[in-house]
Formats: C-alpha cells, structure tokens, sequence
C-alpha cells in the first residue's frame, strides 16, 4: 500500500485511489513495468487527461501547459509538440486524446502517433501565481514538468497535480533525459531514442517518481509499502520504499519562492538562478552540449540543483537554502538544517524470510548487481540461515528470491551475458535464472565472480594464503555443472573484485579478453591467455602479471577504451591507468590522492557511470556518504563534497558494492543492514550488464 504523505499548509488532497489509477504508479502485479502495449490498429479510446498547477498554495492562473511526445523511435526530433492549453481560474487544464490514433493533433487535442507509445508529458511556464485576479501578470520563471506515462495506456484516470514537490520528484527522476537548451526548436524537453533499452528504462521513470510524490495530490511521499510479485518470490515478502521528504518539500519551497513572486524579476528568483550553478556537461550531462547556460525557470534552475549537486560549492548551497523561508515555506516539513548537497536517495528495506527460507530478503548485502531489465539483484551473506540472492524491479518490487546453498557469499555476484545470476556459497558457485538453480562444485570457497561477453564464467579463492583465479569455460549456456578451472595462483592474498575487458580480432569478432583482479596489495593481478606453456606463470592456458597501483588495491571497474580504475582500500587514493606501448601507465592526472577532498574513506568496491565518472562506497566506520570523481579526458575532478554526499543512517551505513543502472540510478549496498539505497539519478546512465555489454561492444557507454 502507499504510506503516508506530506501534505500542504493548504488545499485538499485528492483521493488516493486516483493515484492507484495512475499510470505514475505501479501495483504489486507489475513485475515489469518495461513491457509496453503493442499498436496493431490505429483504433484507440478516447480519455480526457484532467490536471491541475498550484504554486505553493495559490492556483497558477493562465499559465501555458505543453503535452509533448518523447521517445519516437526513428524520428529525428527527440520531443515532439502534440496539444497546448492554458490554466483556467482554478489552475485546472485538460487535453482531449482522440480515439483514432494517428488522427491530426488539434489545439488541447492530441491522437497516440501510429506505431509508437511515446512518453507522454507535460510542462507548463509562465501564469499569475498570486491569485490577484490580474490577468495581465505572468511569471515567466514558473514552470512546472510532470509525467502521465505512455501514450496508448493513457485514459480519463489519469490526473497530475503539478506543484513544485511533483516538480522536484519529476527531474529528480528524469534528470539524464533531460536537455535544458533547445533542441529541435523546443526548450526543457525530455529525450531518449525510443529503442531497444533506453526505451524501456524510461517506460519505467514514472514508477520512480511516484516512490518520491503522489502526482494526483502534489504532495510528497513518507514511505510506500510495496507487495512481491510473481512466482519467484514468497507472495509474503514486501519492501518498504522510503524517500527523503524533508529534502523533496526543501527544494520545492525553493522552487516556490521564485515561483509566488510576480514576474521573473522578483528578488527570489534572480539569486536562485544566480547561484543555481549549471553542471559541467563533460561529467554530469548525458547529452553532447558543451556548455548549459544560467537558469532562466525553476525547471532549469531544479535540473541544475539535482544534475550539480553541490551548486559550486556551500557558499551558493548555502544561499540557495535561505530561499526556503522555513517553516513559514508552503510544504512541511521541509529540512530544517542546510544539506551538503542536492542529492535524493530512497532506501529500499525488508525484514521479511523468503518462505521457506529463513533467510532473510535483504540481511548483510555484499553485492548489487543491474540486469537489462535495470532489475536490482543484491547478494546477501546473512549469517543465520545464509545468504539469498533478492531480486526487486528498478521500483523497488520484490521480484525473487532464491537461497544459494547453505553458506553465505564471501564476496560478490554478477550477471551474465545471457542474464543468468551467479553467486558464491559454500564451496559451489551457483547458477540462477528464473526459478532454475545449478550449482557448479568448486571444492574451494568463491570470494569475488565476473563473467565475460563470451559466456565465461570466473571466480576467486584464498587457499592456504595463496588468492586464485577459475574459469568456468563457456558456463553461462552450459546445461550441466563443468568442473572450474585453476588459471592463475598468484592473483594476492586478498582478491575481492575482478572483471574482464573487451578484446576482439582482426575480423572484429569479440575474443578471449584479459581478466583485472585486485589484490589487496598495491597491485592489480592481469591474467592473460598465453599460448606458451613456458612462459612465466603460465597455467592452464593463461600468463599472470602485475600491474602497480596507489595503494591496496580492493576495487576495480573499466572503461569502454580498457582503462583501468582502481580503489585503495587503506589510503583512499583512486588510480586511472591506460594501455601505452605495452605497459599501463597513469591515465592523465591520475592518481587522484587527496581523498579527503570529495570524502572518500576506506573505499571498497567502485563503479563507473556512462561519463566514467567513478563512484566511490565509503567503508569507514559510522560513515554513510558515497564519492564521485570525475574522469573525463584523464582529468580527476572531484565532484562531491568533502563530506561525500552524505545521508542519514537510515540510508547509508558502511558502503560495500555499488552500481550504476541505465537510467544513471546510483545503488549502493553496506554493511550488515536489511537495506538497499537507490540515489536517484545522479550518475550518468550506462549499458547493463557489463557481460552483455562485452557481447554487444557497448561496455560502459550511455545506453
């Protein structure tokens, strides 16, 4: 069920039930939510798509409301204009969508396109906001976006009452789709190509937003109960998503003191403009512009906040804070300190048994993993009853969960490029995939396990003080268990993290590739194919060498050009290397060694984003921030605070795994806690998984 939300100082709240109908929320049965109806005719039904526009607590009056269409798959328009009306004395609009699809797009009048499912959006600018009865007064900085979902699902139950809390909820959720400059002659547009898994990730956003606020109500969302869904998870099990609402209300009573002024002039919004720095587009953009220009409306000025999270800094932050008015700002309760940073998170929490089981759903997360679907899998190493593998949507519902042999994981998960799941437990390796389990014996206990874009399988061991490397040659397509393969015994005595890169021939056909193991030394471990059985540390058709890093190495990640990325686990430092002349070497400025800066502390498993940015868990005792360090061109930029972006307790408790799914969604999983923690939007999306990745030549880059 939903839970309770924040309501305004005034105006009613409209009946949860419209917010069940909405196509913004997702119910217990939508396991997933990226499947879209098909168009086989150009019949459809006719639906009045009603809303409402409310700035603070006054109806904004005249305003100019957009429906737009986004994701037309082979158009080169990226958004496309459909219906305009204007708010009526209430601040209510409506858009008429005809039955016949295809039919010409009238006035407020709008058909779903022949042969696509467009996202359908709104955006409205400009309006009294004062409720003074003049009609000659428009604020051109307000404006306001909200989501109805996609076009042919659309019908009279969808409602959106855009307020500034939707407003936030919304870029929040859509901020890596979204371009402030002109883009085929329309400004403030949502973009995505429509096809293969873009398309998908997309037709899911509205889900994530209504995790943050009630679109039928405008108001802010407490925490929302969501129930399991199909046959590969106990119907009892339930997850309890539950966002940051002082930090949402915050930025909307921002949003509101620019909006409740009289024109664009108004004292609010020229300091919210002024100090909303624009994000750097070489780190933080997902668009090729080379530069964002400053804020001219609040929808600008909430993409900057949430896309530039530190604003340039706390002098600006702090400015930016005192436009919230306290408690005196229209929705409460609102963050009554100033935040380190702009970011949103919602933690995703269960104490649930799976059944059976007595596992818990979530219970001690060691890994996070995202497959194509941008479903979430986090490996557990539960000490009673052992570790499960969890499945839940990018929504946050439960989807499977499954125990994995009787002892708990050591190290890690991964997904391979057929979408199989494998963990370690015990002394097996463990295969899943939809209600199927294969344990593959390894008669040594797995720590960390990769796959590759080939369908190879490979897994570390400490054995006796001495770290191993296995294959499992072609395992992710085997129909019964292989017995692993020793090729290398001189991987460190600490090999947690591991991951192939992307080799192909002269034929451009995709090769056996090398395998980066971190060694817990100040090294990383390079296990090569060899055809030279005397060559030194040759094994099993494999060479071993060294490559030196800043520090004990613990976490690793690539680059689309096989850059390394490495994590010091004792110093903090982050290295970067790259391939010149048969050797790695420094990647630009690297490495970076001044931790402390961005708030990197004891840093564990890292991941890169779709601008390889390198986000960083920090592991350090009673810490609860993560780190991002920009790379672009080999330049480390720090792009946190020196504090990390920081969250309660609540969200954050000791970082141990982090990913980065297709719609640039940061999850990060820590230490011995019955949660997960999803900080919306703020990296840059990118292709998942990695083994499939390697498959498609798509590793590590925008979807």
């Amino acid at each position: 069920m939903i839970g309770n939300s924040f309501a305004r100082l005034t105006g009613s709240k409209r009946n949860l039930l419209a917010l069940m109908a909405s196509s913004a929320v997702f119910t217990a049965g939508c396991a997933n939510m990226a499947t879209t109806a098909s168009n086989p005719t150009p019949l459809g039904h006719a639906a009045t798509l009603s809303g409402k526009i409310h700035g603070g607590n006054q109806p904004v009056i005249g305003a100019t409301v957009n429906l737009y269409f986004s994701g037309l798959k082979g158009s080169t328009t990226p958004a496309v204009l459909a219906a305009t009306t204007t708010t009526d004395p209430a601040g209510s609009f409506a858009f008429s969508k005809d039955a016949t699809n295809g039919d010409p797009n009238t006035g407020n009048t709008f058909s779903c396109p022949l042969g696509f499912d467009p996202l359908v959006y709104v955006i409205s600018t400009g309006g009294n906001t004062q409720n003074n009865g003049d009609s000659t007064q428009t604020n051109t900085a307000a404006a306001f976006i909200s989501v109805y979902g996609n076009c042919l699902e659309l019908t009279a139950a969808n409602h959106v009452d855009m307020t500034e809390v939707t407003t936030v909820a919304t870029m929040a959720a859509v901020q890596q789709f979204f371009n402030p400059v002109p883009a085929s002659g329309i400004k403030n547009s949502i973009i995505f190509d429509g096809t293969g898994q873009q398309s998908n990730i997309v037709t899911q956003l509205p889900a994530t937003i209504a995790l943050l606020a009630d679109p039928s109500a405008g108001t802010a969302v407490t925490s929302t109960t969501i129930a399991a869904s199909g046959s590969n998870v106990d119907p009892s099990v339930s997850v309890t998503a539950t966002p940051e609402p002082g930090k949402v209300n915050l930025l909307a009573n921002i949003l509101s003191a620019c909006i409740n002024g009289p024109n664009n002039a108004t004292p609010a919004c020229t300091t919210l403009f002024t100090s909303a720095t624009p994000p750097n587009t070489a780190y933080t953009a997902n668009f090729t512009t080379a530069s964002f220009p400053q804020a001219i409306d609040t929808l600008q000025a909430i993409y900057y906040l949430l896309s530039n999270p530190t604003s340039g800094g706390s002098g600006n932050i702090g400015t930016i804070f005192g436009l919230a008015g306290g408690v005196s700002g229209p929705y409460q309760p609102a963050l009554a300190t100033q935040p380190t940073d702009w970011t949103i998170a919602i933690s995703y929490a269960s104490t649930n048994t799976c059944g059976s089981a007595s596992g818990s759903f979530i219970n001690s997360p060691i890994d996070i993993n995202i497959d194509s679907a941008d479903n979430v899998w986090i490996d557990n190493v539960q000490a009673t009853g052992g570790g499960n593998l969890s499945e839940i949507s990018g929504a946050g519902v439960p989807l499977t969960c499954v125990l994995q042999g009787t002892g708990s994981s050591l190290g890690g998960a991964t997904v391979d490029n057929l979408g199989n799941v494998w963990t370690g437990s015990g002394t097996s390796l463990y295969r899943y995939s939809n209600g199927n389990t294969l344990a593959f014996p390894a008669t040594v206990t797995p720590i960390g396990v990769t796959a590759d874009g080939l369908g190879n399988i490979y897994f570390t061991a400490v054995n006796g003080g001495v770290g191993s490397l296995y294959q499992i040659p072609g395992g992710a397509s085997a129909t019964a268990a292989i017995a692993p393969i020793q090729i290398s015994n001189t991987v460190g005595p600490n090999p947690v993290r591991l991951m192939p890169d992307y080799q192909k021939n002269g034929s451009n056909v995709t090769i056996q590739g090398n395998i980066f193991v971190t060694s817990g030394t100040t090294s990383v471990a390079e296990v090569s194919p060899s055809a030279l059985p005397t060559a030194p540390g040759y094994l099993n058709g494999f060479v071993t060498s060294t490559i030196p890093t800043s520090g004990n190495s613990y976490g690793i990640s690539l680059g689309p050009q096989n850059n390394l990325y490495v994590s010091a686990v004792d110093s903090g430092a982050i290295t970067a290397l790259t391939l010149s002349g048969g050797n790695y070497v420094p990647l630009g400025s690297f490495p970076f060694t001044t931790p402390g800066t961005i708030g990197i502390a004891t840093p564990t498993s890292i991941a890169v984003d779709g601008r390889l940015n390198v986000w960083i868990p920090n592991n350090a005792t009673g810490n609860t921030s993560v780190s991002e360090l920009g790379s672009t061109n080999g330049a480390a930029l720090g792009l946190s605070p020196s504090t990390g972006f920081q969250k309660d307790a609540s969200y954050l408790t000791g970082g141990r795994a982090l990913a980065v799914d297709q719609a640039g969604n940061v999850w990060v999983a820590g230490d011995g806690i019955n949660f997960v923690t999803e900080i919306v939007g703020a990296g840059v999306p990118i292709f998942q998984p990695y083994s499939l990745g390697l498959q498609k030549g798509r590793f590590q880059t925008i979807p």
